[in-house]
């Protein structure tokens, strides 16, 4: 199963995968359920928009980004918005990491070539908390700062991670969630 495929939906709780994955747990404004939602959008768009790099464009196709997303990500946040992706913004921001990225910037990040690390899944661990798992390739440190980007836009009010753990954890935390 292809990394777009795993973007689309959860995997089957007997798909193999790596002996670790990186994980991110991320507190949300918003339900977990619409917050994985939303991760679910903006990275399957960009992760098709990548395919195009190999084409030779010098800009990439915007029109598959979710407009909410795309606004913010173009400099677009008004003072006194509250809606989850400029209260992110914010948030991003405020925790003193890199600079917001710009759209075209941001979805160039997602070179396969260079990206260092590609999506797993997302589990719901409360009604405000979502784990979000990578395959880093074993690497505790690697650069990730567009996927903390992706997190907060998507509505985070705060990230943690990467922190590596073994693949069972995620098949014991996905069977527990998907059960109740």
């Amino acid at each position: 199963m292809g990394e777009l495929e795993r973007v689309g939906s959860s995997l089957a709780l007997d798909f193999e995968g790596p002996p670790v994955l990186a994980t991110f747990l991320v507190d949300t404004s918003l339900s977990s359920a619409e917050y994985v939602s939303r991760i679910r959008a903006v990275l399957s768009a960009a992760i098709r928009s990548a395919d195009e790099i190999s084409t030779g464009s010098e800009f990439l196709p915007e029109g598959n980004v979710p407009d909410w997303f795309a606004e913010v990500t173009r400099g677009s946040v008004s003072v006194g918005r509250d809606d989850p992706a400029t209260q992110g913004v914010r948030q991003y921001a405020s925790r003193g990491g890199e600079e917001p990225f710009e759209l075209q910037e941001w979805l160039f990040c997602f070179d396969p070539e260079l990206r260092a690390w590609s999506w797993w899944d997302a589990t719901q661990i409360s009604d405000e908390s979502v784990m979000l798992w990578v395959d880093s390739s074993g690497e505790p440190v690697f650069p990730c700062e567009e996927l903390r980007w992706l997190a907060y836009v998507c509505g985070a009010t705060a990230v943690e991670g990467p922190v590596l753990r073994a693949f069972s954890e995620w098949r014991q935390i996905a069977s527990t969630r998907r059960r109740g």
